[in-house]
């Protein structure tokens, strides 16, 4: 496919000689892996001009690279995108993002016969820190030959990944509620991007534990909707 606009934003950004730069890697992994950029650019499509040009301005301000997380931010603002799509594909109207100010708010709202009818949060469970250094090592040994470190399978669903995915949905779920509190008519939606670590997902078994898991958090629930995005979540 034509990666139309994640083209656009990057040839709109300032020219820079650093080859760890946004305007480099972008392009450069659109085209050693157009697939995996496939779900984020088909959602930017999907954007009328007015968001489009908010994301534009929000991904401008998630560019800088950090030494572990990488690009991590400016990722998440494009999960946040296809969060947006899910309330069209619901059937909502006038969905728009919601500006961040100093209150935190959720990133999505959309309407229905001109009444605000839903709130999305987007939330994204990274990688862990562990597997991060891993890939960043494991870079570096390809490039100089050598040899690569190995990891271990994990053995089962570790308490830190549990706390980390309850602790991410409290926090989307206090944006929710604290919004528009008083109409206790509107959907409230907390959408997940989960991104497991490698040796976690491959054996099976474990992947079948986190999805129980998520299962039964969302059971649970009663005042949000929990709904995990499955364009590029590893679950």
């Amino acid at each position: 496919m034509e990666f139309k606009r994640l083209l656009e934003f990057c040839n709109n950004l300032p020219p820079s000689t650093s080859l760890d730069d946004i305007q480099n890697r972008l392009p450069e992994g659109l085209k050693q892996a157009p697939q995996a950029f496939e779900p984020y650019e088909k959602s930017l499509q999907r954007l009328d001009p007015d968001n489009w040009e908010f994301i534009k301005q929000k991904l401008q301000s998630r560019l800088k690279k950090h030494p572990v997380r990488g690009w991590a931010q400016f990722f998440d603002t494009l999960s946040e995108v296809m969060g947006f799509c899910f309330l069209l594909d619901e059937g909502y109207e006038d969905v728009k993002f919601i500006p961040e100010t100093t209150v935190r708010t959720p990133d999505i709202e959309g309407s229905k016969s001109q009444k605000v009818a839903v709130l999305l949060e987007s939330k994204t469970i990274g990688f862990s820190d562990d597997e991060r250094n891993y890939i960043l090592e494991n870079s570096r040994r390809m490039f100089s030959g050598s040899e690569l470190i190995l990891q271990e399978v994990a053995t089962g669903m570790s308490e830190a990944l549990k706390n980390k995915i309850t602790n991410t949905i409290t926090s989307a779920k206090d944006q929710l509620l604290n919004y528009l509190q008083t109409d206790k008519s509107i959907r409230r939606i907390v959408y997940l991007t989960i991104q497991l670590d490698t040796n976690l997902i491959l054996d099976p078994m474990n992947l079948a534990e986190v999805i129980n898991f998520l299962k039964r958090l969302t059971k649970s629930e009663t005042e949000v909707e929990i709904v995990i995005n499955s364009e590029v979540s590893t679950v």
